[in-house]
């Protein structure tokens, strides 16, 4: 072996099979170069064709005989149909743009797309028959919903809300509630313009404190701004819940009427409830709640003492000249310290 390895014939097949493979290299990404520039080259094409087509459609229904869209054409269309609709000014443009797309068959190769497409294929699809609220895509997004993927599962999600929110809220909101890699600002962004489809769903799901995914639905009642029951909040505000839930309680509670239920817990064992509850009193607190922050400023946990001071600052009942005053006769540096940094970011604004 080391005979054949030291030969001048193997050294130079050696170098034959480098040089070979350079080349194949070379040759690979010359091909590669040439196909995307063919693909923009045709994208660019297309575009120069449709787009004062479904430009002109934003203004006025469009009359004229629309051109063939080609299968290599297809994604195109979606990309570009996509963008639009979602700056459409009026129902009657995006009605006008709904009206293009199925006389070009959009929904019938998005559904296509749905079900055995690249991902971002299935992707455009989704988001298509969204728009389309293309019903007969119902059952394939819905299994979508279900996808390890969280790009993919949202999409069809909000697609299925866009489609039919009623139905959507009755078949997916335990879906919606577990999935708990969909953020809650999504769902929420999602949901907004179908809130009243959702209301029930989730107000049943926040009266039962041992429901799964309880404080989910909590968030999502915060960032829906939904009405949840006076009972409802004292029953999740009980000093026996899971700390989580306290806290999505003290979130959501904004009638001084729970004051008596809020103050007992800015001296609860876990900071993060204290830290709530103060930020809580200085949305809805009284007269008598400025001595109960006071103490909060010399907290062992720094965000408890930051929000009691930004309470304090942000109190409506409060002038700042008796603000700096109370600071002045703080006998802890520490407290002092904190309500001057909440001074000073006031100021700032």
């Amino acid at each position: 072996m080391p005979d054949l390895l030291s030969h001048p014939l193997f050294a130079a097949w050696i170098g034959i099979g480098a040089i070979a493979l350079s080349l194949l290299l070379i040759l690979l990404l010359a091909y590669l170069r040439f196909s995307l520039r063919r693909r923009t080259q045709a994208e660019r094409s297309f575009l120069a064709s449709w787009r004062p087509l479904l430009l002109s459609s934003l203004q006025s229904s469009v009359a004229t005989v629309l051109p063939m869209v080609a299968r290599h054409e297809r994604i195109y269309f979606l990309k570009l149909w996509n963008q639009l609709i979602r700056s459409a000014s009026s129902n009657e443009a995006a009605e006008n743009l709904i009206a293009i797309a199925y006389s070009v068959g959009a929904d019938r190769y998005s559904r296509r797309f749905l079900t055995r497409g690249k991902r971002v294929e299935c992707l455009l699809a989704t988001l298509t028959l969204g728009h389309l609220r293309d019903h007969a895509s119902w059952d394939a997004l819905v299994l979508q919903t279900m996808a390890a993927d969280n790009a993919t599962s949202i999409h069809a999600f909000q697609a299925l809300v866009q489609i039919d929110a009623a139905a959507a809220a009755q078949q997916l909101t335990p879906l919606m509630l577990a999935r708990n890699d969909w953020a809650i600002a999504h769902i929420a962004g999602i949901l907004q313009p179908a809130h009243a489809a959702f209301m029930l769903p989730l107000l049943e799901a926040a009266d039962e404190i041992r429901a799964a995914h309880l404080v989910r639905a909590l968030r999502l009642i915060e960032a829906l701004q939904l009405p949840l029951s006076h009972a409802a909040i004292l029953k999740l505000l009980d000093k026996d819940n899971d700390t989580d839930i306290i806290i999505a309680a003290l979130r959501i509670a904004n009638d001084a009427s729970l004051l008596p239920y809020i103050r007992p817990h800015l001296q609860h064992p876990d900071w993060r409830v204290r830290g709530q509850a103060a930020k809580v009193i200085g949305r809805i607190g009284e007269h008598p709640d400025v001595n109960r922050l006071i103490p909060l400023l010399a907290d062992a946990e720094w965000w408890v003492r930051y929000r009691a001071a930004q309470s304090l600052v942000g109190i409506p009942f409060l002038s700042m000249t008796e603000i700096e005053l109370l600071r002045n006769n703080l006998s802890d540096r520490f407290a002092r310290d904190m309500l001057s940094q909440a001074i000073a970011e006031r100021q700032t604004l």
